[in-house]
């Protein structure tokens, strides 16, 4: 049986190094094996993700494992947390405890927590993060509740669990926005220390570079709202239709966006393959899309190598792909309006698909010494983009 000291030395040491869950997980079956009657624990802290307002993880005595809870956004205005029992300890910092043996407790969460045997529950707060306050709560089911003992220790271990899930919550955090402003490809990147300029590495890879049509026109005649609404959705499809393919979008450019599928293996066709189901499924939504004003788009498709690290000044770095590889697919998302055709494809591309793309002949690549032979879908026909 660990003592409280013990337990303190533990979450300062090995037990930071564990993931948010399994820490979770083997504090309170510590606590439990220490003879703290714990039959359920709460950790919730708040967090900066569009989908979600805050973080949880759960304890349930029994389980063999800490569930990991995502706290969607809107819920600090619905009933259940206004009237709930930790909205003072989230909001003010506030200490809770209700012991349910004692009578009807006027709070529905905790009713059902005693329906199923609970009968006291106590909410401290850890770590103050932004405007709230992280919190743990500790539930108990042994009659009488938590002894003045098992408080005692619970309280004695609060300042080092918070240390504790302050860093894993801003660790978690760094990780969710790098993901979401840079990629999935490239956050992780960042966080393991490649963030030297310069730093670059060939990347075998299936390029894809999109661009709404006539959003200029657009952004003239629609009132804002209107055009940020149709530059989320184009944004959207390209998104899921990318990210579903196992590929990456790296940077939104204006009204555009850089895709790439990346393989190890030079004679891998799979990337170039799942590009141009990312394409059509693109050209589908946008087709399917049943509002005003409609949206129309240019693809430019292409499978090469590229450099792929970080780029810029001193203090102000990207982390993208460079090269000749990339210049050609964005030459032929602009060859997509003099061609009349939604979908253009490089030589290197259409043989590496090898699913029936149409020649469309040699055409001159600004920038590029020789003419390129252009590949369209069978499917388009020539019209005004």
């Amino acid at each position: 049986m660990r003592s409280a000291d013990d337990l303190v030395l533990w979450i300062l040491t090995r037990g930071r190094t564990l993931p948010a869950a399994r820490f979770v997980f083997q504090l309170c079956q510590q606590l439990a094996a220490g003879d703290v009657p714990l039959w359920r624990a709460d950790i919730y802290a708040g967090t900066l993700h569009p989908q979600a307002r805050g973080l949880g993880w759960r304890w349930t005595r029994g389980r063999p494992v800490a569930e990991e809870l995502r706290i969607a956004q809107g819920i600090e205005n619905t009933a259940e947390y206004l009237d709930g029992p930790l909205r003072a300890t989230i909001e003010k910092g506030a200490a809770f405890r209700e012991r349910m043996e004692r009578g009807t407790t006027k709070y529905a969460l905790l009713r059902s927590f005693a329906a199923e045997g609970c009968t006291d529950y106590v909410a401290q707060a850890l770590s103050k993060l932004g405007p709230d306050y992280c919190v743990v709560a500790w539930a108990s089911d042994r009659p009488g509740g938590f002894s003045d003992s098992d408080l005692a220790v619970l309280e004695h271990i609060r300042p080092a669990l918070s240390m504790a899930v302050e860093a894993m919550v801003v660790m978690r955090t760094a990780r969710s926005l790098f993901d979401i402003y840079q990629g999935a490809l490239v956050g992780p990147r960042i966080l393991d220390g490649q963030i030297r300029r310069g730093q670059v590495e060939p990347l075998r890879a299936a390029i894809m570079a999109t661009d709404l049509r006539g959003f200029t026109n657009l952004s003239d005649r629609e009132a804002a709202e209107v055009v940020i609404e149709a530059l989320n959705d184009f944004f959207g499809y390209v998104t899921d239709a990318v990210e579903a393919g196992g590929g990456h979008v790296l940077k939104f450019i204006g009204d555009g966006v850089l895709c790439i599928f990346e393989t190890a293996d030079r004679c891998d066709a799979s990337p170039a393959r799942a590009a141009l189901v990312a394409g059509r499924t693109i050209l589908a939504r946008l087709a399917e899309r049943d509002k005003e004003p409609a949206l129309r788009a240019g693809i430019g498709l292409h499978l090469g190598t590229v450099m792929y690290g970080n780029v810029g000044g001193e203090n102000r770095l990207d982390f993208t792909v460079v090269g000749p590889a990339v210049n050609l697919a964005f030459r032929l998302e602009s060859l997509t309006k003099s061609l009349g055709r939604p979908l253009l494809a490089s030589h290197a591309f259409a043989e590496a698909v090898d699913q029936g793309m149409k020649p469309l002949g040699l055409h001159p690549i600004r920038g590029f010494s020789e003419p390129e032979e252009v590949y369209g879908l069978p499917e388009h026909e020539p019209r005004t983009l």
